[in-house]
Parts: structure tokens; C-alpha cells; sequence
């Protein structure tokens, strides 16, 4: 009976052990995995960057100012009656 008991002990720390070993093989391989993955992502940012850069500097080199083309509807401009504050908008161009 003992010596049962000892080969049932045996058998199962080796199976443990196969286990944590294959265990360890096992994050090995995702953190190897995963240093690729975040090596990647890495040079795809330093290729990135310059791109957007060079996007915005050619989109603020051809910056234009908006001017207002407003036609010269009479019905756009039309006051019922004078504001409190004077006949130009509070906000909007004057004529």
C-alpha cells in the first residue's frame, strides 16, 4: 500500500511539472509575440508621424482666408424695427 501511494505521488508531481513546463513555454512564446506585435505597431508610428506632419504643414501652407460673398438680397437685411443698440448687428458684418 505504501509503495502505491509513493508512485501515485510520484506520477503526479511529474504530471505538475509537465504541466508547469509546458505552462512557461507557453507565456514564453506570447510575450515573444507580443514584443513583435508592439515592435510593429511601433514602426508604424515613425512612419505615421512624418506623414500627418507633412499634411498639415501642406494644409496650412495653402490656408486661405473666408470672405463672406453675401448677395445683395434687400430681404436679408430686413428690420421690423431698429436694435437697442444701434442700427449695425451685435454680431455679423456691417454694410
Amino acid at each position: 500500500m505504501q509503495a502505491l501511494r509513493q508512485a501515485s505521488r510520484v506520477a503526479a508531481r511529474q504530471q505538475f511539472r509537465r504541466y508547469a513546463h509546458n505552462a512557461v513555454e507557453e507565456v514564453a512564446k506570447e510575450a515573444e509575440v507580443a514584443a513583435k506585435e508592439a515592435n510593429k505597431w511601433k514602426m508604424v508610428t515613425y512612419a505615421v508621424i512624418p506623414m500627418c506632419i507633412g499634411l498639415t504643414v501642406l494644409t496650412m501652407s495653402n490656408a486661405h482666408t473666408h470672405h463672406r460673398n453675401v448677395p445683395p438680397y434687400p430681404y436679408m437685411d430686413y428690420r421690423a424695427k431698429e436694435f437697442p443698440w444701434g442700427p449695425e448687428p451685435l454680431f455679423g458684418m456691417p454694410k
